[in-house]
């Protein structure tokens, strides 16, 4: 009985990959499949590598300081990403350029992504590791559709499978462990707005970078000034729109192709690019998988 393990897209959330890696060895029990979608690709790549120290390592190295190095806050037609910064964390966690091909993988691997003109979901099980991968992760308004084969444009595969659980039966599992990094995403939103009351709103982040962004730009300096009611921020909008367009496919996809065993780790609090909360990522999705290791053993019969 061979096991997939299908990860899903959650950005910054999808550190919590590396915790439910980590707990299902510790288990005795190893994927036979992985597949994954945009953060849950990169984990996946790392993993099947052999490199899943070396993306732990660079993830337990970011921190409030040298995370502002991964924006591009100039509002550039590359997106908010600092494209090589993104590039050269790839590289160090082991998903290098041209050095590994998918199909020289001791375990079956694949990643999902979107073709942003037919809207056609991709399922990339060939070639480079690294061209599997950074296609996938290609968020809208984040970063740049990423250029494919014969002049298409790839988007992030959260778009259009956010828990690639049928990548993973199409690579040969018999049973898959998925993981949803999207569960109550919604619900965080109203969680915020009860807390409001009592307690002043903390700032992101993210949001600060963003904010100085804004005071270089007369127009919109002019307008943050006012004592108008202020609207949701451009990035606020943008995360919060695609919290709700990953919620609602996640729930379609999972229904329609449900796994044997869903992960949900309680990390639904950590923002979309808070990537410097990775150490508590982790711990979350090794909490969640211990909690669930019985049910998991279950399934596999093991």
């Amino acid at each position: 009985m061979k096991v997939g393990l299908a990860l899903g897209s959650g950005s910054a959330r999808g550190f919590s990959h590396i915790g439910i890696i980590d707990c299902l060895l510790d288990q005795g029990i190893v994927p036979d499949v992985v597949a994954g979608t945009s953060i849950g690709a990169i984990v996946g790549a790392c993993y099947v590598s052999g490199h899943l120290e070396r993306l732990r390592k660079q993830a337990l190295a970011i921190n409030r300081l040298n995370w502002t190095t991964f924006f591009n806050p100039s509002f550039s037609i590359d997106g908010w990403i600092n494209l090589h910064q993104m590039q050269m964390f790839l590289v160090k966690s082991g998903v290098e350029r041209k050095q590994k091909c998918i199909e020289d993988l001791k375990t079956p691997f694949g990643t999902v992504t979107c073709d942003l003109m037919s809207g056609k979901e991709i399922w990339i099980t060939k070639g480079p590791v690294f061209d599997s991968v950074w296609p996938s992760m290609a968020m809208p308004g984040v970063f740049p559709p990423v250029e494919g084969p014969e002049g298409r444009w790839y988007i992030d595969g959260g778009i259009v499978n956010p828990v690639p659980v049928s990548l993973c039966r199409a690579l040969g599992a018999d049973v898959v462990i998925a993981v949803n990094l999207n569960n109550d995403l919604l619900r965080r939103v109203e969680i915020e707005k009860q807390s409001k009351g009592s307690n002043r709103k903390k700032t992101s982040e993210v949001a600060k970078i963003f904010a100085k962004a804004k005071n270089l730009i007369p127009s919109i300096k002019k307008e943050a000034e006012s004592d108008k009611p202020k609207p949701p921020d451009f990035f606020e909008t943008i995360s919060r729109s695609i919290n709700i367009a990953q919620d609602r496919i996640t729930k379609t996809r999972l229904a329609g192709d449900p796994p044997e065993i869903i992960l949900c780790p309680k990390v639904t609090d950590i923002g979309l690019l808070e990537t410097y909360r990775a150490e508590e990522a982790i711990r979350a999705g090794y909490k969640c998988c211990e909690a669930n290791i019985a049910a998991i053993k279950d399934a596999i019969g093991h």
